[in-house]
């Protein structure tokens, strides 16, 4: 990281920037047990906010980066700074291009039934030499000992899981003791965009904070976690401001004892 967490509605979100999460990722490659990753948006702590066991979840994986232009917008409300904003979908190009140099293996689970496939197949045309090791859906049989069994017997480094929070923080918690995989990487929808089912925008767009616009123009039934969601973080990250500055007053120890 290049600096201290940053915490915002009780997550530690990490100062990554792109290089120094990939570095992250390297380390815990060559580490022991199964680690895991999580991107987090206004979304993810939205839900962690009214579920305790999630924010948990979330709070405990080894590394937490900010997936969204509101997290950086969260932390310069809250006094603080994150480097840059780390969508999943710009981390995946980058470890597919050091799985193949490094012959990292990759697995893929989640959407619905022959996403994962199509993502798979896609990433292996544009990146020649690439080992998509499996894939599964994310509807059938997820928390089966079959279907850690079927993961195990592929052999990946890196399984990516794609389910939508909360779902993908709660099977990584219960099906993690199962799993011989080095990495889990929490990717959300990614493998609509990487399957070529869903669009980008041109980067410039993208760095102007607008992606989450276009997204929703393409999948408009998701209105509710952008237009009601995002003011909701907003009001969170301005009542943990408030909060701190509060406790930074003169006599505030002895009125919070």
């Amino acid at each position: 990281m290049t600096g201290p967490a940053v915490s915002i509605l009780g997550v530690e979100v990490g100062c990554y920037t792109l290089t120094t999460l990939l570095t992250r990722v390297q380390e815990l490659l060559q580490a022991s047990g199964c680690s895991y990753i999580y991107g987090v948006n206004a979304h993810t702590l939205n839900l962690a906010a009214v579920d305790r066991e999630f924010l948990q979840i979330v709070a405990g994986a080894e590394a937490v980066y900010a997936d969204g232009a509101s997290l950086r917008l969260a932390a310069r409300v809250l006094g603080r700074h994150l480097p840059a904003k780390i969508t999943t979908t710009d981390l995946w190009p980058e470890m597919c291009q050091l799985a193949v140099e490094k012959d990292w293996k990759f697995y893929l689970l989640g959407g619905e039934p022959g996403l994962a496939r199509r993502a798979g197949l896609q990433a292996g045309q544009q990146f020649p030499g690439l080992q998509i090791v499996g894939t599964h859906d994310g509807y059938t049989d997820i928390f089966s000992p079959q279907t850690a069994a079927a993961i195990n017997a592929a052999q990946p480094d890196v399984l990516w899981v794609g389910m939508g929070d909360p779902l993908q923080g709660y099977w990584a918690k219960v099906m993690r003791p199962q799993l011989q995989v080095k990495v889990i990487i929490t990717c959300g929808g990614m493998f609509k965009i990487v399957s070529g089912e869903l669009k980008r925008l041109p980067r410039s767009w993208r760095e102007r904070g607008f992606e989450w616009l276009y997204r929703l123009w393409q999948e408009p039934q998701a209105w509710r976690r952008y237009l009601v969601g995002l003011p909701l973080f907003g009001l969170r990250v301005l009542s943990q401001r408030l909060t701190q500055a509060s406790n930074r007053l003169p006599g505030s120890g002895e009125r919070h004892r």
